[in-house]
């Protein structure tokens, strides 16, 4: 499981909209708002599938940008296949 944590940053007046959309994205949790920037987490099997995740919110209107704070991929399948 690759746990990634990020900030949302939006458009003013885009903030509560994206919010509500974030969480039908699968693994996306949101767990906060400051201002126009939302805290998320993304939980993912691979951190390619995490990234795919970060760049199709990326496209939602009202986000100006998708900031990576924190990742742990120690337990991808795809970078460490025998658990090492």
């Amino acid at each position: 499981m690759v746990i990634s944590s990020l900030v949302v940053e939006t458009v003013l007046g885009y903030t509560e909209a994206v919010a509500q959309k974030l969480p039908s994205y699968e693994g996306v949790e949101v767990h906060g708002i400051d201002g126009y920037k939302i805290i998320i987490t993304i939980e993912a099997p691979t951190v390619d599938e995490s990234h795919a995740t970060a760049n199709a919110i990326s496209t939602l209107a009202g986000v100006i940008g998708v900031d990576l704070i924190y990742l742990n991929f120690e337990d991808d399948p795809t970078i460490f296949p025998n658990g090492v």
